[in-house]
């Protein structure tokens, strides 16, 4: 036992595994995000370091890891962050010394195009579930989500053709609204972003 761990989790009542490594690489990354998140310190060494913590996790090809892809693109993501960061730290979280690059904007604009057309894709595969192209999935969605919400129930009774309307507008959520993202128009891009809000 570590007694640091004993610590953690008898006065502040933060669990943890037998894996130290694992649980150091863990709080270690939330230590670093609040970090970041709160803009305490802008610098690239930061998300460098959050990019090499969560490859180390996803390298496991453990349990603790999902194995849906969306790992790789969360990396992705991630790699590309370390660019719209200074090299030198800086308390501000927007200093205008070091505008974001425009490659890298143009790569997460693509990124976001790629998720989004790939989900959409996805539903309209020959081995997607013959409800998307029915348009009924959300029939059953809300009682069958992983984690439902209080509202779950409500909107599971809802009409039909509400439901139908719901997948209707997933499609031109996920394989319409993601050729947007990519026109060079500044005004276009926020409308898809609202509209993908």
């Amino acid at each position: 036992p570590v007694p640091a761990f004993d610590f953690l989790e008898s006065v502040l009542g933060v669990p943890h595994t037998q894996d130290i490594a694992l649980d150091l690489v863990n709080w270690t990354g939330v230590a670093l995000s609040i970090v970041l998140t709160l803009g305490l310190v802008n610098w690239a060494a930061l998300p460098a370091a959050l990019w090499g913590l969560y490859l180390s996790i996803v390298n496991l090809e453990a349990r603790v890891v999902i194995g849906y892809g969306w790992e790789w693109e969360t990396l992705e993501i991630g790699f590309l962050m370390i660019f719209l960061c200074p090299v030198y730290p800086t308390l501000s979280p927007f200093p205008r010394w070091t505008p974001p690059p425009a490659a890298v904007l143009w790569l997460l604009r693509w990124s976001t195009f790629r998720l989004l057309i790939g989900a959409g894709m996805s539903k309209l595969g020959e081995r997607s579930s013959a409800c998307w192209r029915e348009l009924t999935c959300t029939e059953t969605h809300y009682f069958t989500q992983p984690m439902p919400n209080p509202t779950a129930w409500y909107f599971h009774h809802l009409p039909p053709a509400f439901h139908r309307a719901e997948v209707a507008l997933t499609f031109v959520e996920q394989l319409v609204l993601p050729f947007l993202v990519l026109v060079p128009v500044r005004a276009v891009r926020v409308f898809t972003c609202y509209a993908e809000l």
